[in-house]
């Protein structure tokens, strides 16, 4: 039974009415997460609902991790031993579940595998190497870049415009053909510029995020089949944060629903501020409207669990306000009135001003007021303060960020983009330019193919200082970046090195090797020089990728620092780089938090100080936007232009205000706010505050992690150091031949099951794997950028062969191929693929794929018995989950050329909480950061990136 103790009355009629259209209306703070929880636990246990039917669409996949540790929390408060399977659920952002679908059916009946996703720095960078494609068309000059020497200045910003441009018409569905027809010279330059834009990525085979949207709501369309097959699948939807939509989204969203138009919109139209990515307001403001009259239930959350009443009445009063009479709401927001739920413990007011006369004596104020919080005992850690910002890279935010940590006031704020100031970097960087002596040359001479400005050149010889400065003092890295300095000056023919060879054995010198040993469980600037190394690394494996320059060869060079440093690291630069944050520890203890409003989104802080009030409303009107907006868009314009920039300026500091629990700040210099002035005036100053009430703590986002079998718990057991740098910081993997084989032989066992599965046994021959096989290696190809020989494809493609002949007679048997379980544990989620279950009626047999040779079990009883334990779970958890009895389960040995390559084991539940204990001690330690332990699989050693600066093997 799902309890509903705690939910107040708008709550509970949320979570109870779960057929037809649904809007909630979610003021700050109002209990919408935890109204979703209860909604979802009450259609899974008391309407009987399939899980697979529920789709539930969140933001940010940060949002998604916290939605699935807190159904899962619920699911297991209601039945501890549940059998629900919470992977079933589509639970994740518009972008990841629609990826999802296209899996599950558009490559069932097609048989084609999907193109590379594509993050927008990569769609920017993509665009800005090809800029040729684009800057020839007529208009070009004028609505991307005003001048031909400005266009060759600023590509960058010129294919970021371009960016936005696609994405906008390709999410409003736009008819570009029709529109690069147009009479109008304007909007046919825009038609051909998207066209040439679709062109380009289908050359490439990736797609953005905007593609995977369009690229799902045309399968739908396209055939109804699918439409159908899904329509019947999925019978509930939820979506959050449904002001922040897009016009695609509204259209995924009702096509997905069908006749059955049980859909449920969460949010508050107050906080809508992604226009700029493209959403509209009018979605939520509408939502009632795309049904028959009163056929729609509204619902309002208007109960603040967050904030102090003052606060409440403070942000409600900013929003009633229109600016002295700038603009005016109309219908476009929906009145609400929040009710506190919380009660003062004092009279004192909860919302104040921080002036200064200038802003170095904003500066002093902002100091003395931290200071008193901590005197006057208010906060007992420095995270329970956070500074908001419309930007953290501006001169305010910065100088109160250094002027802060100058008196001893560590400032977390990992999206300042400090990431190519620190010293870290600037030192690996000049180390790696320091072996590629044509590269010195030309940084000297100013002679480069491809040229890069003043600015840039002045901070790659800073680099260069920081990698001389460490020489000097070391003859050991000095003779280490000469050999290699040498190496490839006299390199002539192609070799099996690469860029991120040299920045790994670069961590065998010091101060590297320091930054790398520092303990990672401290505060985050103690590990933040390892986590920028790892981010350098990352950097390195994608440049090498996107130019397909995976080795230094005789033939590459000269070339290959050259476009690392002038091309692609130059558009790193401009476009910037944030540094390591924790999803789970929005705010590190021991720190202020200083962040953007638009990242405070969802968060909440005891004591808010909100910066930037010397803003005022853009007006950011696009001639060219608007116009296609007129013509070609579904829908016509919807708010008022003149009014727009008031809109999104209201509701950005409406976020900003909501976020406070105790206490809200707005701090400025005094002839600073147009905007604010006013309510400055009125508020007291907080040179006045004495309250001496000891604030709230920071919440804690728990998220309760997933653990597999292969990636997480083998990995760590195998070696926790290399766990380390994998996992916990994120170094990029670099030699992949091993797991590139691996992948190609799975996925091609995976093709020829899943096509028996799907009733087409007789399609199975070795043709039919030939052609798989090749479909996945082009697909690897493109996924990775790594290629494999002729001799190691052949290999690869005998291990299929060689199953499909041992097996040939059994294939019959196949029932599940590719399966995907999970076990929701007290702390975490452990998951697992099963690679095959077959058998006939109610007993089974799972199947584990091993791509290397068959060992000796007497010579790898460890690794046998990992593997033993890993088959057990998935055995336990087959069983649970379908009732079925598994009777056996074999490891099968792709890469055995003679003899059985089987390795069979009975199964029986009596070992399976030993099993399990063991797990939860491996994730125990992985939490709690415990990676000082021996490697016991020397074998990882062989491939692993770290052996350069590992001294535990």
């Amino acid at each position: 039974m799902v309890d509903l103790s705690g939910a107040n009355d708008g709550q509970k009629k949320a979570i109870t009415n779960t057929e037809g259209p649904m809007l909630i209306i979610a003021g700050p703070g109002t209990g919408k997460t935890y109204t979703l929880v209860k909604r979802i636990a009450y259609l899974v246990f008391e309407k009987n609902a399939d899980p697979s039917s529920i789709m539930v669409v969140t933001f940010t996949e940060k949002a998604a991790k916290e939605l699935l540790t807190r159904i899962s929390d619920e699911f297991m408060s209601i039945d501890v031993d549940c059998k629900i399977n919470i992977n079933d659920m589509y639970i994740g952002t518009f972008h990841s579940v629609c990826l999802r679908l296209m899996k599950e059916y558009s490559e069932e009946l097609s048989g084609n595998k999907q193109s590379r996703v594509i993050d927008a720095f990569e769609q920017a960078y993509i665009v800005c190497r090809n800029m040729e494609e684009f800057c020839h068309l007529r208009g070009f000059n004028g609505h991307i870049a005003s001048t031909e020497n400005v266009r060759k200045q600023e590509d960058w910003k010129n294919s970021m415009k371009i960016c936005r441009y696609v994405n906008q018409m390709m999410e409003e569905r736009v008819d570009v053909q029709a529109m690069s027809e147009d009479e109008d010279e304007d909007l046919r330059f825009l038609g051909k510029l998207v066209l040439r834009y679709r062109s380009l990525l289908a050359r490439k085979n990736v797609m953005d995020f905007s593609s995977i949207q369009t690229k799902t709501l045309d399968m739908l369309d396209r055939d109804e089949r699918i439409l159908q097959a899904v329509q019947e699948k999925i019978r509930y939807i939820m979506v959050d944060e449904y002001q922040d939509t897009n016009y695609i989204q509204e259209q995924l969203v009702l096509k997905l629903a069908g006749k059955s138009q049980n859909i449920c919109v969460v949010g508050d139209d107050d906080q809508g501020m992604y226009r700029f990515r493209g959403a509209t307001i009018r979605n939520i403001l509408e939502f009632a409207d795309r049904f028959q009259k009163d056929e729609c239930k509204v619902i309002y959350l208007d109960e603040n669990y967050r904030s102090e009443p003052g606060i409440i009445r403070f942000y409600s009063s900013w929003m009633a306000d229109s600016g002295a009479g700038c603009f005016d709401w109309g219908k476009y927001r929906f009145p609400k009135r929040l009710k506190a739920c919380k009660t003062g413990k004092s009279d004192a007011p909860a919302v104040y001003a921080c002036a200064g006369a200038s802003p170095e004596a904003e500066k002093e104020e902002v100091l003395a007021f931290v200071k008193k919080l901590k005197t006057n005992g208010n906060i007992t850690d420095l995270n329970q303060i956070a500074f908001l910002f419309r930007s953290v890279k501006g001169s305010e935010a910065r100088e109160i960020a250094e002027f802060l940590e100058a008196n001893g006031f560590p400032v977390y704020s990992p999206r300042s983009e400090m990431f190519f100031e620190r010293t870290e970097v600037k030192q690996a960087l000049g180390c790696i330019m320091f072996c590629f002596p044509h590269y010195i040359q030309g940084l000297k001479n100013d002679s480069f193919r491809y040229p890069i400005s003043s600015e840039l050149k002045e901070y790659y010889k800073a680099c260069r200082r920081e990698a001389v400065t460490l020489i000097r003092d070391d003859d050991a890295l000095k003779g280490f970046l000469e050999q290699w300095t040498t190496e490839i000056r006299d390199l002539s023919d192609d070799s099996e090195e690469g860029l991120l060879d040299i920045l790994y054995r670069l961590f065998a010198f010091e101060p590297f090797r320091r930054y790398l040993e520092v303990d990672i469980t401290g505060k985050p600037n103690v590990s933040r020089s390892a986590r920028n190394l790892s981010e350098i690394s990352r950097m390195i494996a994608r440049f090498s990728f996107l130019h397909n320059m995976h080795h230094i060869t005789g033939s590459n060079k000269e070339m290959i620092a050259e476009q690392l440093f002038n091309i692609y690291l130059k558009y790193m630069y401009v476009d910037g780089v944030g540094e390591y944050e924790d999803e789970a520890n929005y705010a590190p203890s021991g720190c202020i938090s200083f962040m953007t409003i638009h990242q405070s989104k969802g968060l909440e802080f005891p004591v808010v100080v909100v910066g930037s009030l010397g803003n005022v409303p853009k007006k950011e009107y696009d001639p060219l936007m608007y116009s296609a907006e007129c013509r070609y868009f579904h829908r016509p314009p919807y708010e008022p232009r003149e009014y727009i920039r008031f809109y999104d300026f209201w509701r950005l500091y409406y976020v900003a205000f909501s976020r406070a629990q105790n206490m809200l700040v707005l701090a400025t210099k005094k002839d600073d706010p147009k905007y604010f002035g006013t309510m400055l005036g009125e508020l007291p100053k907080t040179g006045a505050f004495h309250k001496k009430d000891q604030f709230e703590k920071v919440r804690s986002l728990r998220f309760r992690r997933v653990y597999s079998f292969t990636s997480h718990i083998g990995l760590y057991d195998g070696c926790p150091t290399q766990y380390k740098f994998y996992k916990e910081y994120g170094f990029a993997q670099n030699k992949m031949f091993h797991t590139s084989v691996g992948s190609l032989v799975h996925a091609t066992l995976e093709d020829m099951n899943k096509c028996i599965i799907n009733g087409e046994k007789d399609r199975v021959n070795e043709e039919a794997i030939k052609e798989w096989f090749s479909l996945n290696y082009r697909s690897m190809q493109e996924q990775t950028g790594y290629s494999l020989t002729d001799e190691q494809q052949e290999k690869a493609l005998s291990q299929v062969i060689r199953y499909f002949r041992h097996r040939k007679n059994e294939l019959g048997k196949v029932w599940k191929a590719e399966e995907e379980i999970n076990l929701v544990l007290n702390d975490y989620i452990l998951q697992g693929i099963i690679d095959l279950v077959e058998g006939d009626g109610d007993t089974v047999e799972i199947v584990d794929y091993k791509t290397g040779p068959k060992p000796d079990i007497r010579d790898n009883p460890h690794r046998i018995d990992h593997y033993k334990k890993q088959l057990e779970i998935y055995a336990y958890l087959i069983e649970k989950r379908y009732g079925k009895k598994v009777s056996r389960m074999h490891l099968y040995y792709t890469g055995t050329l003679d003899g059985d390559p089987i390795i069979s084991f009975e199964w029986s539940r009596n070992a399976i909480d030993e099993t399990i204990q063991e797990i939860t001690r491996t994730v125990q330690n992985i939490e709690a950061k415990k990676f000082e332990l021996k490697a016991q699989n020397t074998y990882a050693c062989e491939y692993c990136d770290m052996r350069y600066v590992c001294e535990k093997r």
